[in-house]
């Protein structure tokens, strides 16, 4: 029996080395955008700086914007027309092959400038997400819901939303700071934390961050997240839609 115990801690801790060392990868990447001669400048070979863009229908654009930033004189800009025909309009640039693992509490920032007055519901912002074998990426992402910042998982968890008594509206037509912390577990005792510009405004220290293994839905999770996907991610809106993002970072914080 003890022969058993003693086998089993192994290879648990020979897996554990084992998926660090063949899913390893950057966990720190920050752009500002004021490097680049062209937009396909952001994407060389090997993911050294951005991994790929999606658009998903023909009318959405993204691209270096030179006439309007938040610091320096490029960002980049994103318009996506309503979903339609099953098809989720994205206009969005991911970082694949990242690694931030359980235990970690990752911080993910980036500023935006979101135009025009008019009610958006249901329009994503930033992804944080695990590349798996089988389904769809499972992972957590920013929303905007009745003018105020609210957390969704992509997993069997339930969404973090403002107090009510407290909600602070996204301001638009102007730069704002959106600064997501976020310690990693598989189990209910991981935290969240946004900030905008600066002020708390979601706090949740006993929630689970990470997904895990469910049969047909999910398979192949590790522990970690790989991927950060910004801008337009979804425009679930019913409505034309135009973003600018500038200055992003993501990292390890401890």
């Amino acid at each position: 029996m003890k022969r058993l115990i003693v086998c089993c801690l192994l290879i648990s801790a020979f897996s554990g080395c084992l998926n660090n060392t063949l899913f390893e990868g950057p966990d720190f990447f920050a752009d500002d955008f004021e490097a680049y001669l062209s937009f396909d400048d952001m994407f060389p070979e090997e993911d050294a700086l951005w991994s790929f863009t999606q658009i998903t229908l023909p009318e959405n654009q993204l691209d270096l914007d030179s006439t309007f930033s938040h610091f320096g004189s490029q960002s980049i800009k994103c318009t996506a027309v309503p979903t339609a025909n099953d098809i989720v309009s994205k206009s969005s640039i991911a970082k694949h092959n990242m690694a931030f693992w359980e235990g970690e509490t990752m911080r993910a920032s980036c500023w935006y400038y979101l135009e025009g007055n008019e009610p958006v519901d249901w329009l994503f912002l930033m992804d944080i997400e695990e590349q798996t074998a089988i389904g769809a990426s499972p992972g957590i992402r920013l929303a905007l819901v009745d003018s105020c910042m609210m957390v969704e998982h992509k997993f069997l968890e339930t969404d973090i939303y403002q107090p009510d008594n407290q909600r602070i509206a996204f301001p638009r037509n102007e730069w704002v700071n959106l600064t997501w912390e976020i310690t990693l577990s598989t189990k209910d005792d991981g935290a969240i934390r946004l900030y905008q510009n600066g002020q708390l405004i979601i706090e949740d220290t006993s929630t689970k961050t990470l997904p895990t293994d469910l049969l047909y839905f999910q398979q192949g999770t590790k522990g970690m997240y790989s991927s950060v996907e910004l801008g337009l991610t979804a425009n679930s809106t019913g409505k034309n839609v135009t973003l600018w993002i500038d200055d992003m970072q993501v990292e390890v914080i401890k």
